[in-house]
């Protein structure tokens, strides 16, 4: 089992938080923000706005499935060394309730970590009940 606490570095972590926030692009333009950071977990806001309802007038399951997919590579990263390259490879996404009002939180939890891949859950919650679960694979590669 991985000591994710032995490798945490909260200072990187408080560094990809800030990054992350400040993005320019489709992360903002969505409306995801990382609220903090603890060994190994991750927790992303999705801000509700009318914008990212669909038809029927409850939010887009690719809104919640784009805040999914930022959270997983997001909690990888603070456990790995500056520099490594983490990207979402898959990922298994069930719908469990609409959402028709209120900011998503999505709350990552790295269950694997190794040198070249990374397994990430996801549950996200909305208004305190549980909308959405997720798996996610990742690759794990230094730059170069």
């Amino acid at each position: 089992m991985n000591d994710f606490a032995a490798r945490f570095n909260p200072e990187f972590a408080e560094l990809v938080r800030q990054h992350a926030n400040s993005a320019r692009g489709f992360v903002p333009h969505l409306g995801l923000s990382v609220e903090e950071y603890g060994p190994g977990t991750v927790k992303c806001r999705l801000a509700y706005t009318p914008a990212i309802d669909n038809s029927v007038g409850s939010v887009h399951g690719g809104a919640l499935s784009a805040l999914i997919d930022h959270t997983l590579s997001l909690a990888v990263y603070p456990l790995v060394e500056p520099g490594v390259w983490v990207a979402t490879t898959n990922m298994s996404v069930q719908y469990l309730a609409p959402v028709r009002s209120g900011d998503c939180i999505a709350l990552g939890t790295v269950l694997s970590l190794g040198t070249r891949q990374a397994v990430v859950r996801v549950e996200v919650t909305n208004e305190g009940r549980l909308v959405a679960v997720a798996l996610g694979g990742l690759t794990v590669r230094a730059k170069g």
